[in-house]
């Protein structure tokens, strides 16, 4: 594998547009059936167009031996995208967003069984870091009751978490395929599941558009969706599964920091949690580039 600056670039930029998702969200008046629904096929339809533009086909030879995985991953994309947005409903923007952040400790732990990849006691310590800014940004700390609904929202959270370090060790099982072979595939499959998903919880009545709404639906689909995928996919091959865990805290930070400022409620935790994200994602960058030296030095 060939770590690239490039690529870490990439990635860290798909995890910045993921982050503002969950404002977008909580102002679409939909089911989190339809808002997924929404993701898939507007993001399908963009990276089809966007490789019409660019004259390029897609490589159906090198999808089949892949096709069942690409499939239950994309199902499985849609089935994330479902229970996160559920626990912003449930809970809120924050809570959701640290109890899905746990989907990348999951991967980095499981980095050594998976993937062979060592775990050094820095990279350890750099995830605790970044968890405790999480829940430090996440609010946790404040003085609010936790009732049902709040713990339901939890447990959905947890729930996007596990699913998120299934598809992420499954993508990189499929690291020989084109990338936007890939996000293509499996957003057909995610369209179809997300499809049927909806007419089973979805009336006829929720289903009210206006102008904002559609034009938030399509920024969801378009850019939080065909955009950073693309580029998230691209990435992977040129990544690590830790290098992925630290930079996925980018994520939380901006979903938490954004949803303040809207709601102007800016305070030291969130100041905190922010610092302690970004201070072990530079730690432990800092730790790669001394590795790698080390070993070219021999």
């Amino acid at each position: 594998m060939k770590i690239t600056t490039k690529a870490k670039f990439e990635l860290a930029s798909a995890f910045l547009i993921w982050g503002s998702i969950g404002i977008f969200v909580d102002f679409i008046p939909l089911n989190s059936g339809i808002v997924a629904f929404d993701r898939s096929i507007v993001g399908m339809l963009f990276l089809l167009i966007l490789k019409l533009c660019m004259k390029s086909k897609i490589n159906f030879s090198a999808l089949k031996g892949s096709l069942v995985l690409l499939c239950v991953n994309g199902a499985l994309l849609g089935l994330n995208w479902i229970l996160l947005f559920e626990s912003y409903k449930f809970a809120d923007v924050a809570t959701g967003t640290i109890c899905y952040n746990l989907g990348p400790m999951i991967v980095v732990l499981l980095s050594p069984i998976v993937f062979k990849e060592r775990l050094s006691v820095v990279k350890i310590l750099c995830v605790l870091v970044s968890l405790f800014g999480i829940v430090c940004v996440s609010g946790v700390f404040s003085e609010q009751g936790v009732g049902q609904s709040y713990l339901i929202g939890i447990t959905l959270g947890v729930s996007a978490a596990v699913v998120y370090a299934v598809t992420v060790i499954i993508n990189k099982q499929l690291d020989k395929i084109e990338p936007m072979d890939k996000a293509i595939t499996q957003f057909a499959a995610s369209t179809v599941v997300m499809f049927i998903y909806s007419l089973f919880v979805t009336s006829c009545d929720e289903l009210v558009f206006d102008v904002t709404t559609v034009i938030l639906l399509i920024v969801v689909g378009v850019i939080h969706t065909g955009v950073a995928y693309t580029i998230y996919f691209k990435s992977l091959p040129n990544v690590t599964s830790q290098n992925i865990a630290i930079f996925a805290y980018i994520d939380p930070v901006v979903a938490v920091i954004l949803s303040a400022i809207v709601l102007q409620e800016i305070n030291g935790y969130v100041i905190l949690g922010a610092l302690c994200v970004i201070v072990s994602a530079i730690v432990s960058e800092l730790y790669d580039n001394k590795q790698k030296k080390h070993i070219l030095m021999g």
